[in-house]
């Protein structure tokens, strides 16, 4: 790995350049959620689309004082706006139009009704209120035509229920990459048998998948080869040929039996060799049979932060977004005793206001991913850290509980 580090973005942006276009599909929305959108959404009516009653109460015309009004009948969600007559109130319930003449709306907890006369019982409003109280006006949520959404942003249960409302029966969305994941490794091992001395059980291809299903991707190939240059070559020919990007854990550092990286040259291009992160240093990114390969470290938690800074930033520009993610400057409460070559991302817990890296730290652990709030990002050639000392967090979509999100535009 002798040539220049370059930095996730580098290296996010050249597997977009080699990466073919996202097809574009329509799907029923109720079948929408996880996916992205294709094309802008303009709203084609106002939300909500009347001015309506936000409580159970009466409907009145807002004067001061109050008189004394008949009640001349009621209105029910779901009914035709009526017209509220000059000293009458309308009992109205939650969800229904306001009738032509009423500009408010009192709560029936604050009225009484008295009285029983020829025309019934009159109502008396006992608080002062205040025009428009309680009224839900025609489009305080969206304007009709205003914009709703842009292309390029992934749907949350949200924005399919936003869609419902302006009446989406389908809609125009990415289609999901076919990713196909390729692990290596002599000591790699089934699961369900006995483990041989020296042997591990295969567990990332398992990780890989669940993160490109979490991502919105479908699995379309998974293989095992052992530590050699040609079951390397061949995989990764037969894998790139069905899908749309293929993901490798293992062999892609510089021992003697790390055969990725000079794979890639031998049946492809190889894009990069090394990125910026610690841990994650050892990655690359390659073409083959123009599919882009993605290349990641065999150990598990090097692997999580090479999908999380380069991986997923490059997905989420390839389906036009950009991530969604957040940082906070927090105080480090427990410090950090290690200096940093590279930028370092450190797993750690973020509670009130501070963050902590006591959870198991190392590029072979993956423990730590489950309870981690965020990533502690230490620049290259940062010293140890004191604890208390202030520090950046970086908070991702995929950690901390957060599902992955991006938006659009780019």
């Amino acid at each position: 790995m002798d040539n220049p580090l370059i930095t996730p973005e580098r290296a996010a942006a050249a597997l977009l350049e080699a990466a073919r276009p996202l097809d574009v599909e329509t799907v029923a929305l109720d079948a929408a959620l996880g996916r992205t959108l294709a094309h802008d959404v303009i709203s084609p009516l106002a939300l909500p689309p009347f001015d309506r009653a936000a409580m159970d109460g009466y409907a009145v015309r807002f004067v001061e004082p109050w008189p004394e009004l008949a009640v001349a009948g009621a209105a029910r969600a779901g009914d035709p706006p009526g017209t509220l007559l000059p000293g009458t109130a309308l009992r109205i319930f939650t969800g229904a139009p306001l009738p032509a003449g009423a500009d408010t709306v009192i709560e029936q907890e604050a009225c009484r009704l008295v009285g029983g006369g020829a025309n019934g019982p009159v109502l008396q409003i006992q608080i002062r209120g205040f025009w428009g109280r309680n009224v839900m006006r025609r489009g305080h949520e969206i304007g009709i035509a205003a914009p709703v959404m842009a292309a390029g942003t992934r749907l949350s249960p949200y924005h399919v229920s936003l869609l419902a409302s302006l009446g989406t029966d389908r809609l125009f969305v990415r289609r999901r990459p076919r990713v196909a994941i390729l692990e290596t490794g002599d000591e790699l091992q089934d699961a369900a048998t006995p483990l041989q001395p020296g042997h591990i059980y295969a567990s990332n291809g398992s990780l890989l998948g669940a993160l490109v299903q979490e991502w919105g991707g479908e699995v379309v190939g998974r293989r095992r080869v052992a530590d050699a240059p040609a079951t390397t070559q061949d995989a990764l020919r037969s894998l790139a040929a069905g899908a749309d990007l293929v993901v490798v854990t293992g062999g892609v550092s510089v021992g003697d039996f790390d055969y990725v990286p000079a794979a890639l040259e031998a049946v492809g291009t190889r894009l990069f060799w090394g990125v910026g992160i610690h841990p994650g240093r050892a990655m690359a990114g390659g073409v083959v049979a123009a599919t882009p390969v993605a290349a990641l470290s065999g150990n598990p938690g090097a692997a999580v932060v090479s999908w999380l800074t380069v991986v997923a930033r490059f997905w989420a520009w390839w389906h036009g977004g950009r991530p969604v993610e957040s940082f906070e400057r927090l105080p480090l409460k427990t410090g950090f005793r290690k200096r940093s070559r590279e930028p370092r991302y450190i797993p750690v817990r973020v509670r009130a206001g501070e963050a902590r890296a006591d959870l198991p730290q190392g590029a072979d652990v993956v423990t730590a991913y489950i309870e981690a709030g965020g990533l502690a990002v230490l620049p290259a050639g940062s010293e140890p850290v004191d604890a208390g000392a202030l520090v950046d967090v970086w908070e991702p979509g995929g950690i901390g509980g957060r599902s992955p999100r991006w938006v659009g535009p780019v």
